[in-house]
């Protein structure tokens, strides 16, 4: 509208005048709307209602045509017919006529009487509308916004033309309070702007004129539905007004619901958004929501708490799988036992070892080599069979690429397993995004997925090791405060933030952290700095003196007298009448290290009156040797693995019973983890996935897989979660906690 350049927004979004030029505010205003005024109203119709008696039409024409150079005389005719012919149907033309005189010689005051004259006079003539709009444009450019609400609440946009709709409408906008007001009118004018290009007829000008406002509209009208609040939208849609941008508010509600993690609902409004969607609209920005949407669904599936795996059912068959996989490891070097332990794990999991084979292999993998099941006896009758083509990567970054791209290049590989460390696997990615190929490699670095949508890292992360271990001390021990012992070296440091992200991210508290030199043998400072004894007074040094002397003392009591001895003195207070260490205000101490320094910590513990504490433990504590030395000092240990061989989960008995009769020992986690990854592959094929993308498509689709090493779920992103296996130190054993 034409007032609205002269009203803008402060940055709290209270409207403020704009300085122009030197002259009133108001009197420009004015003098711009008595002008739109003029050009809007042009001539009166004269046939509107019943036909017009002659003398009347004759004596109104006679008075118009004075105009435009005697409007003097226009003015005194004018009159001069109200007074003789107040009812005529003419009577209200005649009114508006002189109202637009007066306001063109500048007698505001009478000319907004004779518009308020038609209101009250002629209230039923098709003048009134435009009277109505007139003044409340008037009243809005007095800043008397109120009055020109009022009249403009009265007002039906039907009884105006188009360009009189439109006006009213940037009043509308103008008038509004909260952005939530604007949202309707600004719809309904991107509607009448629309319907104005249609009638433009194709003129170049108008058109161009016509767009640039329908734009601006529109921005207008987006930034209007997203400074809204919610309650205030989720009105609009139920009032359910006509000209309302039902789909745009849904769209938005979506979004919202979106960043709250709302995913259900934000499905729902999606739907209906797309529904409602008019053919004028865009359906880009449903487009970017749905799949916005469509990434979150897929990641809240991928996080959500994963199954034991024995509640889940058997794996799923790869019998009859036909195609060509890759294989990149370190089958020579100093990492070659860990790939020629993957190898045989990938090679079980093809079946490509003849069944009347009684004899345990004796294998041996050459850095090129090739495999199929096209000699086995009708296995695989009704296809080419199954090829296995392996490459060495000598642990090389630079050749674990160059292996990839060479496999890629056989238009039958479908994808890739391998290889098994950080460096090779990141060498290795980047090769298969460069070749479109996908890759599961064996490698715990996140980063490995990071680079496209090839490459996949499947093996069991630290992360999922602490993840499990973490809920497990939070649903079966019910803990709320937890320590951490740790290492001064890199693994050790990763993992104290690992378990305290995933205490901190259940609501649990960390109140104890302490680290020592992985050189060490003698683990008493740390410990003792993890229970209080790092910050004492003078006093308190000599009141502990005291009290170990009462210990040794205690030694000579008989057995039940000295524990109450110990008992009465653990709970003394200090000089400060403050609690003397040790002070064990945790219910569980975490130590990600190996076996053999668990070996010392652990009594370590016990020495200085650390009891009754749940003692979690990484992969790393999973050693026999453990088990004979600690002893009673680790009893009740839970510890997470990701391969756990003497399980009784049929899925893990199938795999180590197939291994030990084919190779003669027992799997170990690499071949394990192999193997999995080669039947996540086969599963593929066998649903009928034909080419790459169909391989990668269903790999990022794989929940909850049943493996050898635990449940598997692949993310977005390309990272599997895991959850392995959980055991508990029982005797001089591991028991199964799945």
């Amino acid at each position: 509208m034409t007032s609205k350049g002269s009203v803008s927004r402060d940055p709290r979004g209270r409207r403020r005048r704009v300085a122009g030029d030197a002259r009133s505010p108001l009197l420009r205003v004015t003098a711009a709307l008595i002008t739109l005024f003029l050009m809007q109203s042009g001539c009166a119709t004269t046939a509107r209602r019943s036909p017009v008696p002659p003398e009347q039409r004759a004596a109104y024409d006679t008075a118009m045509g004075n105009l435009p150079g005697n409007q003097d005389a226009a003015t005194l005719a004018l009159e001069a017919f109200l007074v003789r012919y107040p009812r005529s149907s003419l009577a209200d033309d005649a009114s508006e006529q002189l109202a637009r005189l007066a306001f063109a010689e500048g007698r505001q005051a009478q000319g907004m009487r004779l518009l308020t004259t038609i209101l009250s006079r002629y209230a039923d003539s098709d003048r009134a509308a435009p009277a109505r709009l007139h003044l409340a444009q008037l009243e809005y450019a007095q800043d008397r916004a109120d009055a020109a609400r009022q009249l403009l609440g009265r007002l039906e946009l039907a009884d105006l033309g188009l360009a009189e709709q439109r006006a009213a409408l940037r009043l509308q906008i103008a008038l509004a309070q909260t952005p939530a007001e604007e949202i309707h009118p600004l719809s309904l004018l991107a509607a009448k702007l629309r319907e104005a290009a249609d009638l433009a007829g194709g003129d170049s000008g108008s058109d161009r004129r016509l767009k640039a406002r329908r734009q601006a509209v529109a921005r207008d009208l987006t930034r209007s539905i997203e400074a809204s609040a919610v309650t205030e939208l989720e009105s609009m849609l139920k009032a359910g007004r006509d000209g309302s941008p039902t789909s745009a508010i849904l769209l938005e509600l979506s979004r919202r619901a979106l960043d709250a993690g709302e995913l259900d609902l934000a499905s729902r409004q999606l739907d209906l958004a797309a529904e409602s969607i008019q053919d004028n609209e865009s359906p880009g920005p449903l487009r970017l929501v749905s799949a916005r949407l469509a990434r979150l669904l897929a990641a809240a599936e991928a996080n959500a708490e994963l199954p034991r795996l024995r509640d889940l059912t058997e794996r799923p068959r790869t019998e009859g799988a036909n195609g060509t996989i890759g294989v990149v490891l370190p089958l020579s070097g100093r990492f070659a036992s860990f790939g020629q332990e993957s190898l045989k794990g990938i090679l079980l999991a093809a079946d490509l070892f003849a069944e009347e084979d009684e004899e345990p292999l004796a294998f041996v993998a050459g850095p090129v080599n090739e495999f199929g099941t096209d000699r086995t006896e009708g296995r695989l009758s009704d296809g080419p069979g199954l090829r296995v083509v392996v490459r060495d990567s000598e642990g090389d970054p630079v050749k674990a690429a160059a292996a990839v791209r060479e496999l890629a290049a056989d238009d039958s590989m479908m994808a890739i397993v391998g290889p098994i460390f950080s460096a090779e696997s990141l060498g290795a990615a980047e090769a298969a995004e460069e070749v479109d190929i996908p890759l599961l490699t064996l490698s715990t670095k996140a980063s490995v997925a990071a680079g496209g949508p090839q490459a996949f890292r499947i093996r069991t992360a630290p992360a999922d090791e602490v993840g499990v271990l973490v809920t497990h001390a939070f649903e079966v021990f019910e803990a709320t405060r937890f320590a951490v012992l740790y290492p001064e070296t890199r693994y050790g440091r990763g993992m104290r933030k690992l378990y305290w992200d995933a205490v901190t991210a259940r609501g649990g508290k960390m109140v104890a952290a302490a680290s020592y030199d992985p050189e060490a043998t003698d683990f008493s400072g740390a410990i003792r700095e993890m229970i209080g004894y790092r910050f004492l007074t003078e006093m308190e040094d000599k009141a502990l003196a005291e009290r170990s002397r009462l210990l040794r003392a205690a030694r000579r009591l008989e057995p039940s007298d000295a524990a109450h001895l110990r008992e009465a003195l653990y709970s003394m207070l200090g000089p400060a009448r403050e609690p003397l260490p040790p002070i064990v205000d945790f219910e569980v101490l975490f130590i990600p290290d190996a076996s053999e320094k668990i070996t010392l910590i652990a009594p370590g513990l016990a020495a200085h009156a650390i009891t009754g504490v749940h003692l979690l433990g990484s992969s790393d504590w999973h050693d026999p040797a453990l088990l004979q030395i600690a002893r009673r000092h680790v009893s009740g240990a839970v510890i997470s693995t990701p391969f756990y061989a003497k399980s009784d989960v049929p899925v893990v008995m199938e795999f180590v019973e197939g291994y030990e009769k084919t190779f003669g020992e027992v799997p170990s986690a690499y071949a394990a983890q192999a193997f999995d990854a080669t039947n996540l592959i086969l599963v593929q094929l066998v649903s009928g996935k034909i080419d790459r993308e169909g391989v990668q498509q269903g790999l990022l689709g794989v929940r909850a897989y049943p493996g050898a090493t635990g449940v598997l779920t692949m993310g977005p992103d390309g990272n599997a979660r895991r959850r392995p296996f959980l055991l508990s130190v029982s005797g001089r054993r591991f028991r199964s906690l799945d």
